[in-house]
């Protein structure tokens, strides 16, 4: 058979049809691969289940150290305290009661024109021009210079006591004093019903807590002068100590309650963040097994001061907020080996078993409507 030159042209022909189809055999593989791969890298969902959640007001203790203190840790923070000592006075009005009398009484100025301070003591003698005496109920004393409004009645009982505005010396004095020590009555003295001022516990505590807001101001005054901004304190930073220096006694005659108290104030300095911080692990960790801390209320956050120890600097600080906490005990135990192939309904008939309240279902990309095969795909929250 005689070779031509279009014989050789039709098996170039063919030779180049196949590789040409075997290269996009090869090619239509390798894009199948890499879908594959892409498939399997890009493949996600997020399953994000809403569960009951329990609301309630929990407490941990917190220990503050010295600032340079070596011994600090996670459970710990870094302060200082500052000691504050005042002595303070405080007086309120008494409790008055009223008792009907048959002595003609009334309110009187007693005045002070002398350069010295006048005692005068409970029944100090009053006499009117006309010579009606009366006697002041309670001691006073006037300072120089000043005056004072005390109650006084008639020493005897009887309506003739009873008298218009009027002036009285105060026979008891030397003479050389009762024009410049002297009362007046400028409503008179009438047959009424006398106001009797006992001191009550309730009086003792308002005097109390007029000498506490004005430690506590003075406190934070002085303290936040010393401090930069972000340590500035109020009054959560504050244990105050009191020791009654002098007092009313309970159930005394008297019109006002007097109280004086030697006030400790100790004034913790610390970062608030770092506080919060520490407490927030703290509750975490506290929790019961199976619990988790979903929510963490900054605000209202209080904590209180319960131990200072002034040797080595420390205190312990007891922090209360409100948490909110899954209290579930499945939610943390899914095996993803049984989510894996499940679309959006089998999935949701899976988690049924957990009682959630809401469950959002998202895959990616979008051609994706299975659960992948990669478990650390499945994203559980």
């Amino acid at each position: 058979m005689e070779y031509s030159p279009k014989m050789n042209q039709g098996v170039k022909k063919k030779s180049g049809n196949f590789y040409s189809k075997l290269v996009g055999f090869f090619l239509l593989l390798t894009i199948v691969a890499i879908g594959v791969v892409l498939h399997f890298a890009l493949a996600k969902v997020n399953i994000k289940l809403s569960t009951s959640l329990e609301s309630k007001e929990a407490s941990v203790l917190v220990e503050m150290m010295p600032d340079g203190s070596q011994e600090i840790s996670d459970q710990t923070i870094l302060g200082r305290i500052i000691k504050t000592e005042l002595e303070l006075s405080a007086s309120v009005p008494s409790s008055q009661e009223l008792t009907n009398s048959d002595r003609a009484g009334g309110y009187v100025t007693i005045y002070n024109n002398y350069s010295k301070n006048q005692a005068l003591v409970k029944t100090t003698r009053l006499l009117t021009p006309d010579n009606k005496l009366f006697r002041i109920t309670e001691g006073v004393t006037i300072p120089a210079g000043e005056q004072i409004e005390v109650w006084a009645e008639a020493d005897a009982t009887g309506e003739e006591f009873a008298t218009e505005a009027t002036t009285f010396k105060i026979p008891g004095l030397w003479e050389g004093l009762q024009d410049k020590i002297y009362a007046e009555a400028l409503s008179g003295m009438k047959l009424q019903s006398v106001p009797v001022f006992k001191v009550s516990q309730e009086n003792l505590d308002a005097a109390q807590e007029k000498i506490r807001l004005e430690i506590v101001a003075k406190s934070i005054a002085a303290v936040n002068e010393l401090v930069g901004d972000g340590l500035t304190i109020d009054e959560k930073h504050l244990k105050l100590e009191f020791e009654t220096l002098s007092s009313n006694q309970l159930g005394e005659t008297s019109k006002d309650a007097r109280l004086t108290q030697k006030v400790t104030s100790y004034a913790l300095v610390f970062d608030k963040e770092s506080l919060l911080k520490v407490a927030k692990e703290k509750f975490s960790k506290e929790l019961e097994s199976q619990q988790a801390l979903v929510n963490f209320e900054v605000n209202p956050i209080t904590y209180e001061i319960v131990e200072i120890n002034l040797e080595n600097n420390t205190a312990i600080l007891e922090v209360t907020t409100t948490i909110s906490v899954h209290s579930g005990e499945n939610k943390w135990d899914i095996d993803k080996d049984n989510l894996v192939g499940l679309d959006e309904a089998g999935l949701r008939e899976y988690f049924t078993q957990f009682n959630p309240e809401k469950i959002e279902i998202n895959f990616s990309p979008f051609w994706v409507k299975k659960a992948p095969r990669l478990k650390d795909h499945i994203i559980i929250e």
